[in-house]
C-alpha cells in the first residue's frame, strides 16, 4: 500500500468521507441526480453521522443503492478509551488495516476565555520527523491518514459525548506532521469547517507543524485556519540536536518564512516552545526567542518537557519555566504555559503511540523494521533520511542558506542520550 491510505476499495467503491462537498457533487452528478441532492447527503454523513448511504432517508431507495455501489462510508473501530485523574480522556482507534492511533480530549475548566473541550487529533500513523523527544517518532511514518480518518476523529468523538457536552476547539498536534499530509488535513478540516457538515469555526481549528517552509506558505493560501510553530530551540545548532528536520530547512528560513505568512489581521502564529533542563531554559534562550519574535504577530505557548522512562530528558523547575514566562512577558511577547495533561494514561504532549499496543507495529514481524530502526538513529546523530512519499527529500540535503554557513551538528550524548 505504501504510505497513502486506501481511499478505494477493490470492487472501486470511493471512500465518500474522504471528499469535500465539490467531491460529494461529483458522485452525486455521476449517478444523475440534481446537484442539491449532494447537500443532502453531505448534510446526513457529518451532521447525522451516517455510516451507510442506506440510512439517508431523503432520497430514494434507487439513489441509495446506486450511491451505495459507487461509495462506502467509513468509520473508526474505537479499540480503547483512557480516562485520566484530570479529566483528560485519550480514544485508542484501530484502522481498517490494523493500524493504530490515537486522539486526546482536553477539557479546560479554567481557560480565560471561557471553559473549552479541545480535542487533539492524528494526521499520520506514526511520524518521519524523528523528533529527539517524541516517541510517536520511534514508530517512523507507517503511512498517512486519509480525510475520512482525519475528520472522523472529530465526528466520533464528538458521538460519544454526546449533545449535552460540545467540543470546542481541535488542534492538530496528535500523531504525525499534519503538513507532511497536508491534502488529507485540508480536506479534513474543510469537512469540519462547513456550515453543513460539523461547522467549526476556523478560528477554532489549529494545524501544528515543525516547520515545514513551503507546505506553511501552501497552508495559508488554501485553508484560514490557524497555524502552529514547533520551535523548541533559539539558535541553528540547538534545533538540529533534537529536531532534524533543521537540516532541511533552517532555523532562518523557517522564521523568516513565518514573518512572510499573509495572515488576517486579527490572527497570529502559535509558537510552541518545549523547555528541558539544562538545554534550552536557560534566561539567554528566553532573550534569544524575544529577538526571534520581533516583528510578528504571535504567541508563545510554554511546554516543560513531560518526562518519559525512555528518555534521559529532564523538565525544568517551575521556578525556572516563571522566570523564564516572565522574561518574556517583561518584553512584551504574549506567553502562556501549557499546563500538562493526561500522563497517567500516556496522553501528554509527546507521548502519543508509546502505549504497549502499539509496540508491534516496529516488530521483528515487520521487514522494514531495521530499516525504520536505522533511520531513526541516523536522525537522532544529526545525519539525514529520505523519505519515500513521492514529495522529494525532506530530511534530505540541508538547504543552501543553512548548507553554506553551518557544519553538521551532532547530538551532544550527555544532554540527549540514545533511548
Amino acid at each position: 500500500m505504501g504510505l497513502a491510505p486506501e481511499t478505494t476499495l477493490p470492487d472501486g467503491r470511493v471512500d465518500a468521507k474522504s471528499l469535500n462537498l465539490s467531491g460529494i457533487r461529483q458522485l452525486v452528478e455521476g449517478i444523475g441526480k440534481e446537484d442539491w441532492r449532494a447537500l443532502q447527503i453531505y448534510k446526513w454523513i457529518w451532521k447525522r453521522g451516517a455510516s451507510s448511504f442506506h440510512d439517508v432517508d431523503s432520497i430514494s431507495r434507487q439513489a441509495r443503492a446506486e450511491l451505495d455501489h459507487r461509495a462506502w462510508l467509513p468509520m473508526l473501530d474505537l479499540a480503547t478509551r483512557l480516562d485520566s485523574e484530570d479529566g483528560t480522556r485519550k480514544y485508542v482507534w484501530r484502522l481498517s488495516d490494523g493500524a493504530y492511533i490515537e486522539s486526546v480530549l482536553i477539557p479546560d475548566e479554567e481557560h480565560p476565555g471561557g471553559r473549552r473541550l479541545t480535542l487533539c487529533v492524528s494526521s499520520q500513523v506514526g511520524c518521519a520527523m524523528a523528533c529527539r523527544f517524541c516517541l510517536t517518532g520511534d514508530l517512523g511514518l507507517k503511512r498517512h491518514l486519509s480525510a475520512s480518518e482525519i475528520a472522523n476523529q472529530l465526528l466520533q468523538v464528538q458521538a460519544d459525548l454526546g449533545a449535552n457536552r460540545r467540543i470546542t476547539n481541535v488542534v492538530l498536534m496528535g500523531m504525525g506532521e499534519p503538513l507532511h499530509n497536508l491534502d488529507p488535513v485540508i480536506i479534513a478540516t474543510q469537512n469540519m469547517m462547513h456550515n453543513d457538515a460539523m461547522g467549526m469555526s476556523h478560528r477554532k481549528i489549529t494545524v501544528s507543524t515543525v516547520g515545514l517552509v513551503p507546505a506553511m506558505k501552501e497552508l495559508t493560501a488554501r485553508s484560514p485556519v490557524n497555524i502552529a510553530v514547533s520551535l523548541n530551540a533559539t539558535t541553528q545548532e540547538q534545533r538540529r540536536q533534537i529536531m532534524p528536520i533543521t537540516a532541511r530547512w533552517s532555523l532562518a528560513e523557517l522564521m523568516d518564512c513565518c514573518k512572510a505568512l499573509p495572515l488576517p489581521r486579527a490572527k497570529r502564529i502559535t509558537f510552541e516552545y518545549v523547555m528541558f533542563k539544562g538545554f534550552n531554559d536557560q534566561m539567554d534562550d528566553a532573550q534569544r526567542l524575544v529577538e526571534l519574535m520581533q516583528g510578528m504577530r504571535c504567541k508563545l505557548n510554554l511546554i516543560p518537557y513531560n518526562e518519559n522512562p525512555q528518555r534521559d530528558l529532564r523538565r525544568p523547575s517551575d521556578l525556572t519555566v516563571w522566570r523564564f514566562q516572565d522574561l518574556l512577558v517583561s518584553r512584551g511577547i504574549h506567553t502562556s504555559v501549557r499546563r500538562t495533561r493526561g500522563r497517567d494514561i500516556s496522553a501528554a504532549c509527546g507521548q502519543l503511540g508509546g502505549a504497549g499496543h502499539l509496540a508491534d507495529r516496529v516488530s521483528a514481524a515487520d521487514p522494514s523494521a531495521a530499516w525504520r530502526a536505522a533511520q531513526i538513529q541516523a536522525a537522532r546523530r544529526g545525519e539525514t533520511r529520505h523519505i519515500e512519499d513521492g514529495k522529494g527529500d525532506l530530511l534530505g540535503s540541508p538547504s543552501r542558506s543553512s548548507r553554506a554557513t553551518d557544519p553538521p551538528t551532532t547530538v551532544t550524548e550527555s544532554a540527549f542520550p540514545n533511548a
